[in-house]
Formats: C-alpha cells, sequence, structure tokens
C-alpha cells in the first residue's frame, strides 16, 4: 500500500506503556448449563499453493520445472513472469563435452505436457543437464530417492542410449548414481531408485549421456522414497506431521484466489489435476510462480482420509475474483461448468465403474471418497452477473446430488455482502474471509451474537490477523475465537489461512507455517490454532464474566520525530508542552535532513519513508506536540508519525496527513515488531501549499490530532478485556476454562465452577504467554510455545491470568444435573 507524497512529523514514540494496575474479573462457569453444542468440525485447514505451499512444499517432489512448462505470462494486469522454460535446469560439459539445450514442442508426451527438453551433444564426454531443485535438493546418507523421466532419441543419435543418474554435492563429488538404459525412438519411462552416501542440502540432480547427436527429456522427477505414508508422489512427511498435529477435522482445498486464477482461462479446473501425472495439466500461477498439479484432487482427497478429515472442495462458479476485475462465463456457456461440478462429485463419490468412479479406481481407489460438502466460489464481489449464474450450481447439484451439503460465499469483506443471497439460496453455510488487524479480531468477540440462527451457519474459511506472526496477532485471534465458541451454534467451522509458506519466499504474509527444505516453524499462531483444536470439548457452557479494572493506558511517554514521503520540507518550529526542540542532533533513518538557516530541512524527494527520531523520552499525564512546517517540492500533503514510541524509535503512532496522494488523514498504531494498521481515518483530507500549524495531543488512553486549529481526529483507546470461554469434554468428564488476556497487564481472576457436583483439587494448565512482539522464526523456532503444568483447583479459586496469554485450564468436575 502506497503512502501518499508528504510529509512526516514523528510524534512519542513507543504505544502506550503497560504500567496500569493490573485489571480483575469475577469468572461463573455454569457446569450443568450447556450453552451450545460445538460443531465436531469446528476446527480444520485452508490449503492454498500460495508461497510455494504445493511445489517446493506439502508436494514432496524436489525437481523445480520438471516438464519444462514454466513460462512467462502476460495475463491482462499480471506482470509478465521471468521463468522461463529452462528455468532452474542447466548444462553440464565436462571432459570436453559440448552440449546445446532447448525447449521443443514438435512430438510432445501428450497434449497437455506440449513441451519437452532436446539435449543436443556435439562432444561427447560427461554431457547432459542437472537441476538445483527449490533452493538446492536436500539429501540424507543411507536414504533412497526415486528418479523417473520419460526419455527418447532423436534421429540422429548415436551410441550407448542410456543415462546416468546422479545426485552431486555443490563441489562436484557424486553423493549416489543409478544407470538406465534402453532409451529408444520412442517415448518411455525410466525409473531408478539413488541410495545417498552423503548428506547435503544444497545437492543437485545431474543426468548425463554418453552419445552423440540428441536426446528428448520430459517429466524429470526425484522423490524421497520416506514420504507420508510412503506414498509415490508423495507428500512431505514433516509438514504433514504438523498438520495432523493440528487435530483437523476438514480441509478446504485447493485454495481460495487460486480457484478463480488470474481470470478464466487460468481458473483451477479440477480436471486438469486427476490422472497419471504426466497426463496433468500444469499452469501458472497467480502467485507469481507455476504449479504442476502432481498435488491433486486425488492426493487432497487421499490426505483427507489419512488425517481423518472431511473434503472441502473449493470450485469456482463461472465468474473472476470479486478483487481481480469482473471476467464473467457467458450464460449461454455456463452449463459445461456446471457440469464440471457434477463431475467432480463423480469422481469422489459415484462407483467405480462410472466415468469419472473409473478414473478414481483408476488412480488406485476404487472405493468412494464419501464426499459430503461442496464449497461454491470464493471471494465474489455482490454483482448481478454473480446472482444470476450462483444460483444455477445450486440447482443442479440439488436436482442431481440432493445429499451434498453446499457452502455458498458471504462475497469479500467482513461486511459479507452476499450472505442474503445465501440466506435465499437456503446454503448449508457461508464461507467468509477477513484479514484485519489484531484489535479487529479483539473488538469483535461479540460479532455473531446477534447473527439470525434461521439463517444459514457460518464458515471462517479464511482468516488471520494482519502483522509478523507475533504473540499479539496470535492472542488476538485466540479472543475471537472465545466468541467463535460461544457462537458454536452459528459458527459451524473456522480455519486459519494461509496454512504454509516458505520461509525464504517473499509472498503473502502472514501464515501458519513457515518452512525451508529441512525444517517446520510452528507460529504462535499455529500454537493458537492446535491448543484451541486440541481443547475443544463437546459442548460450550453458560458462563458470566464481570471485568471491573479491564487494563488501560497509563500515562503517556516516548520520543518524538518528523518525516516525509516523496517530498521535501520545511519545520520551522518543533517543541513538546511549549518547549521548543533543537532537532540538529537527531537520529536520522532515512531521508536528508539537516538544518538549513535555523529550519530542519528533508530534501530528497524520491525517498519513500524519510524519518528523524529524537532521543528524548517525554512523560507525563499529557503531552503536546507541535509542528510548525510546509512541504517544498513534490506531490501529496505530509505525514506526523510516532507519538508514544520507545527509545529505539519502535512501536507508537503515526498521524499521516495527505495520505494517497493527498486525498485522506489517517491515524495508524504501530508495533514495536514494525506492524501497523489504522485507527481512523478522515477522507477527502488534503494539505494546501504554505505553511500549517500541527498539533497532537495525548492524554492516557486518548489521541487527539488538529491542523491549523481545526481538531482532524480524536481517539479513544478501548479498555481490552479478557476473552473467556468454557466447555466440557464428556469423555474426559473435564471443564475446559478457555482464558485469552490481549493487554500488558496481568488479570486477576476469581473463578468459579457453579453447578457441579465434585470438582477435583488439582487440573492441568496450558499457558502461551510472553512478549507480545515476540515471533518464532527459522533458526530459533522455540521463542513461543505452549507450556503444560499443574494448577491448584476447587469450586471457587483465583488465578492470576498472565498479560499477552493464552491459558486452558481442564479440571475433572462431574456435572449436576444437566437440563434435557
Amino acid at each position: 500500500m502506497a503512502l501518499a507524497a508528504g510529509f512526516c512529523a514523528a510524534i512519542l514514540s513507543g504505544a502506550f506503556p503497560a504500567n496500569a494496575r493490573a485489571a480483575s474479573a469475577d469468572i461463573r462457569i455454569n457446569v450443568n448449563q450447556p450453552a451450545v453444542t460445538l460443531s465436531p468440525l469446528l476446527y480444520g485447514l485452508f490449503f492454498e499453493d500460495v508461497n510455494y505451499g504445493a511445489d517446493g512444499g506439502l508436494y514432496a517432489e524436489l525437481v523445480q520445472n520438471r516438464s519444462f512448462e514454466y513460462h512467462a505470462y502476460d495475463y491482462g494486469k499480471t506482470a509478465v513472469s521471468g521463468k522461463g522454460p529452462l528455468f532452474s535446469w542447466d548444462k553440464i560439459e565436462r571432459e570436453g563435452a559440448r552440449v546445446d539445450i532447448a525447449v521443443a514442442g514438435t512430438q510432445p508426451l501428450n497434449g497437455n505436457n506440449p513441451h519437452y527438453l532436446e539435449v543436443r551433444i556435439t562432444r561427447p564426454g560427461e554431457a547432459g543437464v542437472s537441476n538445483g531443485g527449490f533452493g538446492g535438493i536436500p539429501i540424507d546418507a543411507g536414504s533412497g530417492y526415486d528418479f523417473s523421466a520419460f526419455a527418447r532419441t532423436v534421429g540422429d543419435w548415436e551410441g550407448a542410449a542410456a543415462l546416468t543418474v546422479s545426485l552431486e554435492l555443490p563441489g562436484g563429488e557424486s553423493a549416489g548414481s543409478v544407470t538406465l538404459d534402453g532409451i529408444g525412438a520412442r517415448w518411455g519411462k525410466f525409473s531408478g531408485v539413488i541410495t545417498a552416501s552423503k548428506s547435503a542440502d544444497d545437492a543437485k540432480l545431474v543426468v548425463t549421456a554418453p552419445g552423440r547427436g540428441t536426446l528428448a527429456l520430459d517429466m524429470v522427477s526425484l522423490f524421497p522414497r520416506d514420504t507420508w505414508a510412503g506414498r509415490k508422489n508423495g507428500l512431505r512427511k514433516d509438514l504433514v506431521q504438523a498438520m495432523k498435529e493440528l487435530n483437523p477435522k476438514f480441509f478446504r482445498f485447493p485454495g481460495g484466489c487460486i480457484v478463480h486464477g488470474q481470470g478464466l482461462k487460468n481458473a483451477y479446473n479440477w480436471k486438469d489435476s486427476v490422472g497419471p501425472v504426466e497426463e496433468r495439466k500444469p499452469d501458472f500461477n497467480l502467485w507469481g510462480y507455476h504449479q504442476t498439479r502432481g498435488l491433486g484432487y486425488y492426493e487432497y482427497f487421499l490426505l483427507c482420509e489419512d488425517l481423518g478429515m472431511v473434503a472441502l472442495p473449493v470450485v469456482p462458479v463461472g465468474v473472476s475474483c470479486g478483487s481481480r476485475g469482473m471476467e464473467c462465463v457467458p450464460m449461454d456457456r455456463i452449463q459445461p461448468h456446471i457440469q464440471d461440478v457434477l463431475d467432480l462429485i463423480e469422481f469422489a463419490n459415484g462407483p467405480a465403474d462410472g466415468k469419472w468412479g473409473a478414473v478414481r479406481a483408476g488412480m488406485g481407489h476404487p472405493a468412494p471418497f464419501n464426499m459430503e460438502y461442496i464449497c461454491l466460489g470464493n471471494e465474489e464481489s455482490d454483482t448481478p452477473e454473480v446472482r444470476e449464474r450462483l444460483p444455477l450450481f445450486f440447482e443442479a447439484i440439488r436436482a442431481k446430488h440432493p445429499g451434498i451439503k453446499i457452502i455458498g460465499t458471504s462475497g469479500l469483506t467482513s461486511n459479507i455482502p452476499l450472505y442474503n443471497l445465501m440466506t435465499e439460496l437456503k446454503a448449508y453455510s457461508s464461507d467468509e474471509h477477513y484479514y484485519e488487524s489484531p484489535e479487529w479480531f479483539i473488538s469483535h468477540r461479540h460479532r455473531f451474537d446477534r447473527f439470525d440462527r434461521a439463517k444459514p451457519k457460518i464458515f471462517i474459511g479464511e482468516y488471520a490477523s494482519w502483522g509478523n506472526n507475533s504473540l499479539y496477532t496470535a492472542v488476538a485471534e485466540a479472543a475471537y475465537l472465545t466468541g467463535v465458541e460461544r457462537n458454536g451454534d452459528m459458527v459451524d467451522m473456522t480455519c486459519y489461512a494461509p496454512l504454509f509458506a516458505r520461509a525464504d519466499v517473499d509472498g503473502w504474509r502472514p501464515d501458519l507455517i513457515f518452512f525451508d527444505n529441512r525444517r517446520v516453524l510452528r507460529t504462535p499462531n499455529y500454537y493458537v490454532q492446535q491448543l484451541f483444536a486440541q481443547n475443544k470439548g463437546d459442548v460450550c457452557l453458560a458462563s458470566t464474566s464481570e471485568v471491573k479494572d479491564a487494563w488501560r493506558p497509563g500515562p503517556v511517554d516516548g520520543a518524538v520525530g518528523i518525516g516525509s514521503v516523496n517530498a521535501a520540507i520545511e519545520v520551522a518550529e518543533l517543541a513538546v508542552n511549549g518547549r521548543k526542540l533543537d532537532p540538529s542532533g537527531w537520529k536520522i533513518v532515512k531521508g536528508d535532513f539537516q538544518m538549513k538557516n535555523g529550519s530542519y530541512v528533508q530534501s530528497d524527494i524520491s525517498e519513500g519513508r524519510a524519518m528523524s527520531l529524537g532521543n528524548e523520552i517525554f512523560s507525563g499525564k499529557s503531552l503536546t506536540y507541535t509542528v510548525r512546517g510546509r512541504r517544498t517540492s513534490g506531490n501529496g500533503g505530509f505525514i506526523v508519525i510516532r507519538f508514544g514510541a520507545d527509545k529505539d524509535g519502535n512501536g507508537g503512532w503515526r498521524w499521516s496527513i495527505g495520505r494517497r496522494v493527498n486525498t485522506r488523514h489517517t491515524l495508524e498504531l504501530l508495533t514495536a515488531g514494525g506492524n501497523s494498521r489504522m485507527v481512523v481515518a478522515q477522507r477527502n483530507g488534503s494539505l494546501t501549499e504554505g505553511w500549517h500549524d500541527i498539533k497532537v495531543v495525548m492524554t492516557p488512553g486518548r489521541v487527539e490530532c488538529f491542523l491549523d486549529g481545526e481538531r482532524i481526529h480524536a481517539y479513544k483507546v478501548p479498555p481490552v478485556p479478557p476473552g473467556i470461554a468454557s466447555a466440557y469434554d464428556r469423555a474426559a468428564g473435564e471443564v475446559i476454562v478457555k482464558l485469552v488476556n490481549p493487554s500488558p497487564a496481568p488479570v486477576a481472576a476469581r473463578i468459579t465452577l457453579a453447578g457441579a457436583r465434585h470438582v477435583a483439587p488439582r487440573g492441568r494448565i496450558i499457558s502461551l504467554a510472553g512478549d507480545g512482539d515476540a515471533v518464532n522464526i527459522i533458526g530459533e523456532p522455540e521463542n513461543i510455545k505452549p507450556v503444560t503444568g499443574e494448577i491448584a483447583v476447587a469450586p471457587e479459586f483465583t488465578h492470576r491470568i498472565p498479560p499477552m496469554s493464552v491459558e486452558f485450564i481442564r479440571v475433572k468436575a462431574e456435572q449436576e444435573h444437566v437440563p434435557e
């Protein structure tokens, strides 16, 4: 998101400190009063091939661009990809060999894989090609690797028609090889097993031939033998294990936006992902890379069986994604798209001798998968075209497969514009998506309290708190989930999104699980999902919570500064509480700041984040920061940032004056981790030429911003009470008390377990707590993780809920008479 060109005045860096007194709360759990039955499917997983989540991730293939189908593309507004058909491939010329390599398409393996590699050896030796995989191929000494490739000779070939396939270390040393011979003039598949003699993180695959002439290769593949469940064309074992440990009850696939693609031509067609792997149709990915579809619908269904997950396939409905323009299948051509969905149901559930059931059976699964749900659409806009087409899919499915539960789409954003259409169509549930600030999740815990129970259930199919996967974002999501569980009769399923991200890929953030070629990183958000999924219980218990002193910010403090965005600025006066400041010794973060003729000037209009921060920390019951300044060149307005930050200039607030090319003023809250979220905005806010008087007034829990005497913003920081939910686990005979404290101060809680015949003297407590800005990273994966211990309990007991924490207390307790 681009900021406006303009002027920045940094104000009091470091958000309100956590020096307020502890909050207190009286929590009453009515053990014998079930409020709502919790859905057995409440917590599940959403998978999309984003951030190399499939190829280069969950899909265990170690060769990148195995079928030479990478290609540059230019689809509408999509930038052209730089990955061509030889991406990740290099020629090998050793022992005097000379080689030319090129991608051809005159005699392809099949119509879905129209390109292949021609290796033309003009001088024999050790001649061929190599592939480095996805940032190196990891190998382990003693482990086996399945190699396969389709190959044939072209008419000018002379000599032995054989392949030597090796795993090589960076210095060229072989770590295992296999020789495959018998290659002829027709395409044939050649396979072998390489046992690695050494371990390495950055090996490469080398394929050489001893003869002279032209050799054609396609579908060059290398898999570890140790895949999940030992399957060929399998999945990466450690990533599936991380999924399993989340105790998922459903699996939404193959994605959200990827289902729509970059338009109708790039939309995901499930039929391209089934059948023999070499006959599947690869394509470019709207996230900026390519997908083999080796991980396809068959593999998704198998994974659901393996982990006991209900399958939730997502299919497009003849319109493009609402956030990527509007393309629609003409109404007179919509029927084939509807038939694709009906065929999918037949593939999953049909008899083995039917058209699509036979495809499934031919892949190794004669029995039906017994699919129960279908998800229609993803993030469509509320348009007449959508409202015209979507009902046709409902009608066709109900006519032919009346037992299938249809999950519709609520449309873009938390405003759920299509929910009324789902109500009219009597959808089983409606899929809503939102990525919001941590504060949004904390403040929307009661979102579902007033939803009409006569309308479709809610499926939260994608959600996550913006940020860097810090503990604070995870705690905010946990606070939201307490409200979800209290409304478990309405909210049927939830899943965080996205699931996976390669740690070295600068793609979509945030994500639940990060990984590289060797390691798996579980984020604090992962542990929140795991805690809720493993400690759900059967029924949500009626409970009350009286918070007497919810945390509020204490006295304000922090440093001040000034900056600009693509603008040159001049500041004549700076003051805090009337005391003038000398900025000549301030820390220059970015930009060209210097004193000129008594003014503080920033002259680099190319710098988008120019900033200079003061060294002094101010503190008091009230702080007023004033700036007199002007923009001297560049477009847009100017920005006042950081009031209330720490000594290092982290955290705090930012007032953006003339944001978005001088069209609005916004007040933003920053975290020490560098993330920000807008708390209030004035649209149609602009900055005129000339000198302006700027003032920011901070009092405990309140920020006021003035421009030339006019108050632009007045924001009151809301109190932050703890989130409470409780459940009963019938099989274990345990009450589960779920406590979430998203504030930086502890909460002194008195917890009453009413309606219990007997309460064990000790319980088990699982706690996830720490610094709100703490994150887990590759190399430091356990900065934040759950800790389990014992806790003394009674029918009434006290407990200190730590700041920035999620806690689950499990107590053996017999219920008194439970009403029918």
